[in-house]
């Protein structure tokens, strides 16, 4: 074929490529143009005086909230402005003007002081010395009503220049924007100065017990750094929070869960709540949370039925960690009282999956066992690690694969027994006795 008459030809395809490509630009262009976006700004004054504003492109009648567990927002947000009343229906919660006009922007006085939401992070989680840990998931809100394809949330923090924010493992004053997605973050602000290393950033309320606070000062950092050696530094930097504030009225209870890169606890009551923290299960626990973030894609385990996958490991890891740090024989603790925990279970439903239906502990305490024995196994072959299994795993999910424990089985059969092998590949099966396998793991013969 001549040289030049096949150029000629590519250039058409790849003119008509473009030509494509084009359109369908214009085309999600005029989409994207004809959406009316949102922004949310939330201010701290010197006097401690929380305020959001929110700000549409184009006139609205209604600020509609991506999430509303409860009506919480009408008793707790006031507006600035008269003429604004919230609305509270089929558990959507939205601001309108009383005069049912339109309107471009409104702004509310905050209350910032911990309240508790249902099957949602609280939006102000204050630290005993006057920082707060926000949820920028509580700020999301659309024009007239939040479509589930809607992504995307426009939110800026100014701040007193005395204060840190902490967002995404970084540090800044004064001011910050961003585009937040998903869940939302948690976002610190506050003057207390951050525990930090190359591994992760930190804040730890000063009234938390003596115990805990040296743990997340001194032992902390080396067990970020135990798992960066041992699994790979993450390439970004986790943020851990864990604070505590007083109340007046009774409450007494506690919060935790996790975000991407991030981990938090949060206490709140009379100072005899903090009194009574278990400080090594406390930590025991950001240790378990801290391995899910260095378990990367493997973690994302689709089918519930597999949480054992990521659940066990995290519980193992955390074990392999906090007895390089603090004390070998807590991991043996653990591992005992998964013994009784899973057994205990399986007894009344030998089948894995309606055990672990009924209650799902089961995934943590049976999954530990699992982990352990699989270790062992490894140890034996003396071929390559836990933590290098775990890679070769996490590598499919990164390339493609579903996470979940047929992929982990498949890395682990180059290195396990034939019997291994097939139990874990029976382990959700119906006709399979989950009971027998783990007993004969643990060495029990019931």
């Amino acid at each position: 074929m001549n040289a030049l008459f096949f150029v000629r030809m590519l250039s058409l395809k790849k003119s008509f490529v473009v030509a494509v490509a084009i359109l369908w630009f214009f085309l999600g262009f005029s989409s994207i143009a004809g959406a009316n976006n949102i922004s949310a700004k939330l201010e701290k004054k010197e006097n401690d005086n929380w305020f959001v504003t929110f700000v549409s492109e184009k006139p609205i009648k209604r600020l509609a909230f991506k999430s509303s567990p409860d009506n919480s927002r009408s008793k707790r947000w006031i507006p600035t402005a008269t003429g604004y009343q919230f609305e509270f229906n089929d558990g959507r919660e939205s601001v309108l003007r009383e005069d049912g006009g339109e309107f471009t922007e409104v702004t509310f006085h905050l209350t910032p002081t911990y309240t508790v939401l249902p099957k949602e992070y609280a939006p102000f989680s204050p630290f005993s010395d006057g920082g707060y840990l926000l949820h920028a998931g509580r700020f999301f809100a659309c024009a007239e009503s939040c479509q589930p394809s809607l992504n995307h949330w426009h939110l800026t923090i100014a701040t007193p220049e005395s204060d840190n924010i902490i967002l995404h493992g970084k540090i800044y004053q004064k001011s910050i924007q961003w585009e937040a997605l998903d869940e939302g973050s948690k976002i610190y602000i506050g003057h207390r100065k951050p525990i930090q290393s190359d591994h992760f950033v930190s804040v730890i309320d000063e009234l938390l017990p003596e115990k805990l606070q040296y743990q997340m000062s001194i032992q902390l950092p080396k067990l970020m750094v135990f798992f960066a050696d041992k699994m790979g530094a993450l390439g970004y930097r986790p943020a851990l929070f864990a604070s505590y504030s007083s109340t007046d009225d009774g409450r007494v209870g506690h919060q935790g869960g996790t975000l991407p890169g991030q981990i938090f606890m949060h206490w709140y009551g009379q100072e005899s709540v903090i009194e009574a923290i278990d400080v090594d299960e406390l930590f025991w626990l950001f240790s378990h949370e801290v391995a899910h973030l260095y378990q990367r894609e493997g973690a994302d385990v689709i089918d519930t039925a597999d949480s054992w996958v990521h659940e066990g490991a995290a519980d193992y890891f955390a074990g392999l960690a906090f007895g390089s740090i603090i004390s070998k024989g807590f991991l043996l603790q653990k591992i005992k009282q998964a013994e009784q925990g899973c057994l205990a279970s399986l007894e009344d439903n030998p089948v894995y999956l309606d055990a672990s239906r009924k209650n799902p502990r089961v995934h943590y305490d049976c999954g530990l066992l699992i982990i352990n024995a699989i270790d062992k196994q490894l140890k034996e072959q003396g071929s390559i690690s836990i933590y290098e299994l775990w890679s070769l795993y996490s590598s499919k999910i990164s390339s493609g694969a579903l996470a979940g424990a047929d992929q982990f089985v498949l890395a682990a059969k180059p290195y396990l027994s034939s019997e291994m092998i097939k139990n874990l590949e029976k382990l959700k099966t119906s006709e399979f006795s989950a009971l027998k396998f783990i007993s004969k793991l643990t060495g029990d013969n019931t």
